[in-house]
């Protein structure tokens, strides 16, 4: 069994029961958006230290006690959710302590889920200190604290009601000084509670800007319903979605409509202009091209969201993977994973992300039909790096299992070398998909 556990202290994100003293001046809908910013980030970064550290098991603490099933499928999580037990806060915290050392636990850290600023290094830190100190503990500028970690139970540093206050970490650093845990201590950090730490949150990249997902598809939205519902559970307060269907007779006067909070448009046929199309009537900085038959991870939001970080990033991408699988379809997918590392080209199936200014500025994609996404990626390769995701975005293997795989791969490649050989776009897409174009259409609509 793991040694170290993580604890995440999380409440049930719903207006008028969080933030409810940004409520008074942001509004309980605002609020409680914000706080569930917040609370993704912080998953995120939670995750992404799992899996520099994958022997630390990660837990979600949730108040109420009986929010928690509901907590666990709203936001995907892969982790074991607990209950927050106790009248007060500090009770809560203890008795969360006690749990997981009685489990065998041997470092224990518990973080808040309202940090704007917490990362990835500070997690390794402190766990690197809990293998020579007692404690740790992170100081809040408010002056509370947003992390503390324990080698063994100390209820009696978490027995006062009084929370909230500007005391609290220095009566905490002083009660487990008086219990023999002298705490190591970490960076400060700053969680979000007043109007005037939301300046704070405007330093993170990751709050600034909101990401929108433009689906391509042929599949009328009743077929979409539960996939765009998942996708949806994934995404942060004002992100968008926008599916764009292709229709081969589809002419100049393209219609949309909004449906559960997802746009849905018309457009010719040809996955390219769809891509165009969607991403003229959405307003995210960071503009995410998926395909309806990818499912990305619980924390894909997140992980898009770092290309705010690196200006000399002009594209990202995730890593690819089979579902079903099996081990032909493993060494394909390893197969793309090095091909993108090695040749910085990946495919569209690997979830396109890139700033609305670049897209803009290459103006689009430019082939209508087929190779959008090898053209595209080439593009973006000469105006910057590209940023290589470490999650996985799963596919569907389904066209590799029905038309078999070795015939599949091979079609696959003589559609590559022959877009790189001059062969048209339209014929390589009737050679592709065995289906007539609209080429009247294509020619009113193929770029930005």
């Amino acid at each position: 069994m793991p040694s170290r556990a993580l604890i995440i202290f999380a409440r049930d994100p719903k207006p008028g029961q969080v933030k409810t003293r940004l409520s008074q001046h942001l509004g309980p809908r605002a609020a409680c958006d914000l706080y569930i910013k917040l609370l993704r980030y912080t998953l995120g970064i939670a995750y992404d230290f799992q899996r520099r550290w994958p022997k630390t098991h990660v837990y979600v603490a949730v108040t109420p006690a009986e929010a928690g099933e509901s907590f666990r499928s709203r936001f995907a999580l892969p982790w074991s959710v607990m209950a927050q037990g106790g009248d007060h806060l500090g009770r809560r915290m203890a008795r969360a302590f006690q749990e997981l050392f009685h489990r065998g636990y041997e470092a224990v850290l518990l973080i808040g889920s309202d940090v704007a600023n917490i990362t990835v290094k500070d997690l390794q830190d402190a766990f690197t200190l809990l293998e020579h100190r007692k404690a740790v503990l992170g100081p809040a500028e408010d002056g509370g604290f947003y992390a503390v970690g324990l080698r063994r139970p100390c209820p009696e540093a978490f027995s006062s009601p009084h929370w909230g206050t500007s005391q609290v970490f220095q009566r905490t650093l002083s009660l487990l000084q008086t219990h023999g845990l002298t705490p190591a201590l970490l960076p400060m950090r700053h969680d979000v509670d007043r109007v005037e730490d939301l300046v704070r949150v405007l330093q993170n990249p990751f709050f600034r800007h909101s990401v929108s997902v433009v689906v391509p598809t042929l599949f009328e939205a009743l077929t979409l319903r539960s996939w765009i519902q998942g996708l949806q559970g994934i995404l942060w307060p004002g992100d968008d979605i926008c599916v764009v269907r292709g229709l081969p007779h589809q002419t100049s006067s393209l219609s949309g409509h909004d449906e559960g909070g997802v746009l849905w448009l018309n457009a010719p046929l040809g996955r390219g202009r769809q891509l165009n199309w969607g991403a003229r009537h959405t307003r995210g900085e960071i503009l995410w091209f998926l395909h309806d038959d990818c499912v990305p991870g619980f924390t894909a939001a997140y992980q898009v969201r770092k290309i705010l970080c690196d200006p000399k990033c002009s594209l990202g991408c995730f890593r690819l993977a089979f579902f079903p699988t099996n081990r032909f379809l493993q060494a394909i997918a390893a197969w793309a994973n090095w091909r993108t590392r090695l040749f910085r080209l990946p495919y569209g199936d690997q979830g396109f992300f890139c700033r609305r200014p670049t897209f803009e500025t290459l103006g689009g994609f430019v082939q209508p039909y087929l190779m959008e996404d090898v053209d595209f990626a080439g593009a973006c390769r000469r105006r910057g790096s590209l940023l290589i995701l470490d999650d996985v975005l799963t596919t569907s293997s389904r066209r590799y299992l029905r038309h078999g795989i070795l015939k599949a791969s091979w079609h696959n490649h003589l559609t590559f070398y022959g877009h790189v050989l001059g062969v048209s776009n339209i014929a390589l897409y009737r050679k592709y998909y065995k289906r007539q174009c609209s080429i009247r259409a294509g020619e009113e609509f193929g770029s930005l």
